[in-house]
């Protein structure tokens, strides 16, 4: 893979662009061409009309998925990785990923590779735009998800595997209390199921898909210090720590609790009516911005009947 003619863009404080960024891309599998080919020219010409054009891109093509298996009998080879690490900026298409077996995620490889940490969505109305939400134009928000961590960190053992019954083995042994509660981790509990719904034949070996999810206290205070970053800049409202602390309280629950201290402790907010929510006080960068949490379960509704209430949301998977 040979990159065209171009310039690197640089990061210092800030990304510096030159005149001809190299930008590595993926088309990618199955759409991914044709949706490529439509948007390569919606790109190239934006560019040109922003900028006279005085800038171009230099797009740099490099592969994953299908189509470099084919052509280099790997799923991502390291030069890719490489390109989008070198360049810094980069797009990708959709990308082929067996459901249940085979190769594990490309997606995923490519951000814990990258360590792309967030998953940044924009949420915004456009005027005249047909929608199903009541009042479509109060909807103006911006989602920070953990791109890393948590159930994305990809730490999971199939059923049946010497590696899951491993950790069935460790958790009976080290933490009866918690073995407990896995439902079906004995074969005395799976043969009590089947003899009770009349089945005659079942597997008699104990098959429990294990997966682990991890939740750092570094990993929570650089996504939510980005959110609350971002939040000031931009002159936002407020940030809402969105989690299942109710029901996960030292993973969920502990990236709330390291919000509100990244808040508190980084920004200078200051309790409001005994909190848990604070607000950055007059004098501070952010001034009367709030940060606040809200179960998850409950967000999804409020977010719809009450969208003016979120504006930036900082979350896990």
């Amino acid at each position: 893979m040979t990159p065209p003619a171009g310039e690197k863009i640089t990061r210092g404080r800030t990304l510096n662009v030159p005149d001809q960024p190299v930008i590595p891309f993926i088309r990618g599998d199955g759409t991914g061409p044709d949706i490529w080919a439509a948007s390569v020219r919606v790109f190239d010409a934006a560019v040109d009309k922003a900028y006279g054009g005085k800038k171009k891109i230099a797009w740099f093509e490099v592969f994953a998925g299908q189509g470099a298996k084919d052509k280099f009998d790997t799923w991502l080879p390291d030069d890719t990785v490489e390109a989008f690490r070198e360049y810094l900026v980069g797009i990708k298409g959709p990308l082929t990923t067996p459901v249940g077996g085979g190769i594990r995620s490309l997606n995923v490889a490519l951000r814990q590779l990258l360590d792309l940490y967030v998953c940044l969505r924009p949420v915004q109305y456009f005027k005249d735009v047909p929608s199903p939400v009541k009042r479509p134009e109060k909807v103006d928000m911006i989602i920070f998800r953990e791109n890393t961590e948590d159930i994305y960190a990809g730490i999971e053992y199939a059923a049946g595997t010497p590696e899951s019954n491993k950790i069935l083995e460790f958790l009976a042994k080290e933490f009866p209390k918690e073995f407990e509660k896995v439902r079906f981790g004995t074969q005395e509990k799976a043969k009590k199921f089947w003899s009770a719904v009349g089945a005659k034949d079942f597997p008699t070996e104990v098959r429990v898909g294990i997966g682990i999810k991890p939740v750092s206290y570094s990993g929570s205070v650089r996504l939510i210090h980005s959110a609350i970053s971002y939040a000031i800049r931009n002159n936002r409202k407020s940030v809402t720590l969105v989690h299942k602390g109710n029901i996960m309280k030292f993973t969920e629950g502990a990236f709330r609790d390291w919000g509100y201290e990244v808040a508190k402790n980084m920004f200078g907010a200051e309790e409001m009516d005994g909190g848990p929510w604070c607000r950055i006080p007059m004098g501070k960068p952010g001034a009367g911005i709030v940060i606040k949490d809200a179960i998850a379960d409950i967000t999804l509704q409020q977010v719809l009947m009450r969208p003016e209430d979120f504006d930036v949301i900082a979350t896990l998977n």
